[in-house]
Formats: structure tokens, sequence, C-alpha cells
């Protein structure tokens, strides 16, 4: 049945059809989430920005989780004479479920909650629907595959954005969760670095949910550490001035991240570093110089 289905979609396929695809798989891949998070962060709200991320975060582990423990091969993988793979270079980890369709279905859902207008509705339900018909039409995943990723991430984002929306209103709370959840997912994801390393571990089962579980545990970390010690506030500052805000860290962030990456290191160790510095840059590094500087106010 599987086949039979990933069959009709090769078989409506034309260069048009592919090109849309291409695009619209994009929706559920991390740079269009990241730059929207970075906006709430520096820009709006970070208790939205901590709704989503968290919602986004969790999602995305339960899903990697999957993927480690049943292995399925990927459509092109598994019939390589019948289904044509395209934009293979996001296919990085097994099939089983779709981590598209878990960013697409948690994002978005949590962009929903968070805004609770109709116009965000009638946008975000467009990528939740579109993004994981994409993948098949790509030939990357079985249709079973995106079910279940979109059901996760529609889970993560429909139950975990309204409670976490709620935790970020007690403190006390709010910095035991982000703690606790912070060491937990960066000590697996340091584990998993030095195992990937010096050890014969299946990188296509576990480079992905390394990866994940640093930005989850540093993102949490920064959470932590910046409600602690900076207590910035997103919302206050001119429209200019927020606009230098997210340049000036989206710079600051890229640079970063190359320099990590051109330092020479294990493939396992430089993913490690990158994803947890990006967390724990963008979430409270880059704030809490932001505030010294004058860029950004602190909480009245």
């Amino acid at each position: 049945m599987q086949l039979d289905i990933m069959l009709f979609f090769q078989n409506i396929r034309t260069p048009l059809i592919q090109a849309i695809a291409n695009v619209v798989s994009m929706f559920g891949e991390i740079a269009i989430p990241l730059l929207i998070i970075m906006v709430l962060l520096w820009c709006c709200s970070r208790k939205k920005a901590f709704a989503i991320i968290t919602s986004l975060l969790s999602g995305l582990i339960v899903s990697q989780i999957l993927k480690a423990v049943f292995r399925i091969p990927r459509p092109f993988q598994a019939y390589p004479e019948l289904i044509e793979g395209d934009r293979i270079e996001t296919a990085t980890g097994y099939s089983f479920p779709s981590g598209h369709s878990t960013t697409s279905g948690a994002f978005y859902s949590s962009i929903i909650v968070v805004a609770w207008k109709k116009w965000a509705t009638a946008l975000c339900i467009i990528p939740i629907i579109a993004v994981p018909l994409s993948r098949l039409v790509l030939g990357v995943h079985w249709p079973l595959d995106v079910t279940a990723g979109s059901l996760i991430g529609l889970a993560a984002g429909c139950i975990l954005t309204p409670l976490m929306l709620r935790l970020y209103d007690t403190k006390h709370a709010f910095l035991v969760f982000t703690f606790t959840y912070g060491i937990i997912a960066s000590s697996t994801a340091a584990v998993l670095a030095v195992m990937l390393s010096v050890t014969d571990i299946d990188p296509v089962a576990f480079e992905d949910l390394m990866s994940n579980a640093a930005i989850t545990g540093s993102a949490m970390l920064g959470f932590y550490l910046e409600r602690k010690t900076v207590r910035s506030t997103s919302e206050e500052g001119s429209i200019g001035m927020k606009i230098l805000r997210f340049v000036s860290g989206v710079i600051s962030t890229a640079v970063i991240a190359v320099v990590i990456f051109l330092i020479p290191a294990p493939k396992a160790f430089t993913s490690f570093a990158i994803y947890f510095m990006l967390g724990l840059w963008c979430i409270y590094i880059y704030p809490l110089i932001a505030v010294k500087i004058g860029m950004m106010e602190k909480e009245g």
C-alpha cells in the first residue's frame, strides 16, 4: 500500500511539481523556524519564544529517538529502481518518522497557539499540510513517516505550547524545569558525541539526535541563566533598534558557527559544539551583551 502511494507521487512528478516540492520542503527545515524564533527572542516576546522552542525541540527529540529505534530505510534507498529521491542532502537520518513533518507540525501549530489569530491559523495550516506532501513527492519518506511525524509535531505544538506559556509565568517552576531539562539533554548529547567519535555506534541513527539534544540542552540552560541573571525584555525599543538587534544577532550567530566549524576536531564534536553554542548564544550570551551595551533593556 505504501509503495503504491509512493509510485503515484513518482508518476505525477513534473519538473514544476518537483521544484515546488523542493521549495515547500524548506519550510520544514531549520532556517525559517530559526529566523522567526530569533525575531521573537530579540524583538517580540521571550515567553512565546520559550514555548515554541520547547515544543519544537521536544517534538524533534521524540521523532529522532524513534528514528534510532526503528531504523527504517527511506523509499529511494529501499527501492532505488522504482523511486527517485530528490533533496536527499536533507535526508540525513532514517525514514520513520519524518523530521520535516515533525518540525512543520510542531513549529507552525505553536505559532497558531501563541498568535491565536485567524490569519496566523490560515497561513500556518498550509505548511503543516504541504511539507509532509512535499516529502512524499521528493521520494524521501513513506506515507507512514509523514503521518507519524505530523502527529508528533501537532501533539507537541498543541499540548506543550500552552503548558510552557503557563510555566513561564511561574518563575521557580520555570527555573527548575529549564535547569533539569538542560542538564539531561546536554549530558545526553555529550555522551553521544563521544560515542560517535570513539565507537562504531550507527551515525545515521544518532547524529541528528545528538545535535538536537545539544541545542535543546543549551537552549534550556540558556533560558535558565538568562532568567536568573540577565532578565532582558525583547518588547522594548524602537523599530530601528529591534532591526539592529536582529541583524547583529543573526550575523554574530553565523560568525560563531563558522569559526567553530573551522576548528579541527572530529565531526561529532564539531556538530555538538556548533549546536550547543547556537542555543547558548542566542538565548543567553547575546541578550547579556545586548543589555550591557544598551541594545536591550532589563525587565522592570
